[in-house]
């Protein structure tokens, strides 16, 4: 343990130069074709021979080919948002920005490829690296998982962390809950496709505008009336948009908004009642409705056995005054297509705390992390393998 801390500390100058190239060439969405090749070219420096997979990255560490299989991830795109950090290696790329960590995961991901490539006789298994794409909204994890990624070989657990800035709790805190860990988001669209007519003369037309207002009034009745109340969900209508003028009565318009919850039954029923009840006053008005759906991320669950197995380790190698089990946010992570179809887990690293000064926190244009986490991100997701396949394999 002391000599994998001590490995990883003395990786904190290259940790500090991935995270500040990746954060001054950041990338957004599915397609990251400078940020792909940097990992490539670094990876294949540390001896490994990586490969694309859907749209993103994937090395292999064999230290015992016949061995079960852990997968680390770390996803790699930037945000569409100015920097107002003020850090000296900010954004190069205009309206492009790491305002949620990515570039530390990355960091962290290839440093822990480096400690596992560095003492792999001591590996007792395979370990599967994931540098992932698109994981703001672009279904970057689906698309890896449906290229392959869990198979050839096979993955039998997988682990996931993300950054923590703006933290409770001291730089270098793991944090994690024993269940939910993050909750589902379903962005929607429900078009109303009426039939236009003068403001004057309403009898002419089918008003959308009206139709809209009685489906938005209506889904709340979802989380008030429907829900199990033992069960959180959050319903938010975030535009309601119709109309060129005051006094046309358009013929089409739309609102838009998410859907949130813990429990994949409640999220499905969620969904399922927003469609039924939108198509239907839709139709009672003589309308039709459409429903679009965007971002679609399932809740992120930790198994609770291997939760409790990786936090044994995590004490081990930092002690127990540096993890802290914590309460589920309702923010979503794409992380959960992995772990819908193996064992997995979800970590945070606190990168800063408000009383560190690092006062912002993800998605917010003057964020800043604490560099001096890097290294414990590295020997968490170094160690926490290795134990992992010493104890499973």
């Amino acid at each position: 343990m002391k000599e994998l801390l001590e490995q990883a500390e003395a990786l904190s100058g290259e940790l500090v130069r991935w995270r500040r190239h990746i954060h001054e060439n950041p990338e957004v969405g599915a397609d990251l074709p400078d940020t792909c090749a940097y990992v490539t070219e670094e990876l294949k420096k540390m001896g490994y021979e990586p490969y694309p997979v859907g749209g993103g990255v994937v090395a292999m560490l064999d230290g015992d080919p016949n061995g079960k299989v852990i997968l680390l991830r770390g996803d790699m795109d930037a945000l569409p948002m100015e920097e107002q950090s003020g850090e000296a290696f900010s954004s190069k790329r205009p309206g492009r920005m790491h305002a949620c960590g990515h570039d530390t995961h990355t960091a962290m991901l290839l440093g822990a490829a480096k400690l596992l490539m560095d003492n792999k006789d001591k590996v007792k298994g395979r370990v599967k690296f994931m540098f992932q794409p698109g994981e703001e909204g672009y279904k970057g994890a689906l698309h890896m998982v449906e290229a392959g990624l869990l198979e050839n070989p096979h993955v039998d657990a997988a682990l996931g962390m993300h950054s923590q800035s703006a933290s409770d709790y001291p730089t270098g805190t793991i944090m994690h809950t024993t269940g939910p860990s993050a909750a589902s988001a379903d962005g929607f669209k429900v078009i109303v496709h009426g039939k236009g007519a003068h403001g004057a003369r309403p009898e002419d037309g089918i008003d959308p505008v009206n139709i809209l207002a009685h489906i938005l009034i209506a889904l709340q009745t979802i989380n008030s009336r429907e829900r199990n109340q033992q069960e959180p969900l959050i319903l938010t209508i975030g535009q309601l948009i119709a109309g060129t003028a005051e006094n046309i009565i358009p013929n089409d318009g739309y609102l838009t908004g998410t859907i949130r919850a813990f429990n994949q039954e409640v999220r499905v029923h969620a969904k399922r009642r927003l469609e039924e009840i939108s198509k239907g006053i839709a139709a009672t008005f003589g309308a039709t409705a459409e429903i679009q759906w965007y971002t679609e991320f399932a809740p992120t669950i930790n198994d609770r056995a291997l939760i409790a197995e990786l936090d044994g380790y995590v004490r081990e190698l930092l002690g127990d005054d540096r993890v802290k089990i914590t309460e589920p946010q309702m923010g979503s992570e794409d992380f959960s297509e992995v772990m819908l179809r193996v064992p997995g887990a979800f970590f945070n690293l606190s990168t800063g705390s408000r009383e560190e000064g690092y006062l912002f926190g993800a998605h917010n244009p003057q964020v800043r992390h604490n560099e001096a986490a890097l290294p414990t991100g590295s020997a968490v997701y170094a160690y926490t393998a290795m134990r992992w396949l010493e104890e499973n394999c």
